[in-house]
């Protein structure tokens, strides 16, 4: 067989599994790269809340990470969750010395729970070198400390946050209302808006982190940006209508990252 292309997930534990490095390795698995991780923190959480958040100290994000990229030809990276300062400082050094290729950024700031994950001053130190950024409206109005909450907000918003170096940015809009789920792209040549139908479920849990994670693992495979997104975006909503009458847990349920092919491909 042919060895997969190493992917890397920079990110938190989610003890529930729906989100964070569960949901991340759960894509590259899925999507055939093979995934390395280092955990930033570990929550004890379920589908209906976040308990509590244990950062890991910065020596040892930065052990786990020297160490992963020491041996793994990693070809692209997700990061989620920072949870502090010294964390992203760290990382973000090594992205300053170009060891961390493909870098997919999705800023975590808050959980599907309503509960606080990130500070924006920690993603910031990532922007300038991220290739693509994937926030939420949410986590976007927090970057950028303006409300963004419409379409139009969403391509300003990415065309704003693309000012800070990203080669594309995609602002998600599945918090939004309305019969589509809307997210507006920023690449060089303008904004775009991705549509889909919007899937009628309470299982939405990790649809973020599996975003940027099937960004990641598509770049990895060597797709283009624009293609790694639009597929990326296929394969979420694919995994939300699989998991559409699933009943796992009493509060945000998890999505099926273990989809058939033919369900997105196209």
């Amino acid at each position: 067989m042919t060895t997969p292309p190493v992917t890397l997930t920079i990110a938190g534990s989610d003890s529930g599994g729906g989100a964070g490095i569960q949901a991340d390795l759960k894509t590259f698995a899925a999507l055939g790269t093979f995934g390395t991780c280092v955990i930033t923190a570990v929550t004890s959480q379920n589908t209906r809340e976040v308990k509590d958040v244990f950062p890991m100290p910065s020596s040892v994000v930065g052990l786990q990470l020297a160490t992963v990229l020491e041996d793994f030809p990693v070809r692209a990276v997700k990061v989620g969750m920072l949870a502090g300062a010294e964390i992203a400082a760290t990382v973000a050094a090594k992205a300053r010395a170009g060891e961390l290729p493909n870098l997919v950024l999705d800023p975590v700031l808050m959980a599907s729970t309503g509960r606080r994950l990130g500070i924006a001053s920690a993603v910031e130190r990532l922007l300038p070198h991220a290739t693509v950024i994937t926030p939420n409206t949410e986590e976007a109005s927090a970057l950028l400390g303006w409300e963004v909450s419409t379409p139009t907000d969403m391509a300003g918003a990415a065309a704003q946050l693309a000012a800070h170096g990203a080669k594309c940015v995609v602002i998600t809009g599945g918090d939004l209302g309305g019969d589509e789920s809307v997210d507006a792209m920023w690449t060089a040549r303008g904004v775009r808006f991705l549509k889909a139908p919007r899937v009628q479920t309470r299982n939405t849990h990790g649809t973020g982190c599996t975003f940027s994670a099937a960004i990641a693992a598509r770049l990895a495979h060597g797709y283009s940006i624009e293609d790694s997104i639009d597929f990326a975006k296929r394969y979420v909503r694919a995994a939300l209508v699989s998991a559409q009458e699933w009943q796992l847990g009493t509060g945000y349920g998890p999505i099926n990252h273990f989809i058939r092919g033919q369900d997105y491909a196209t």
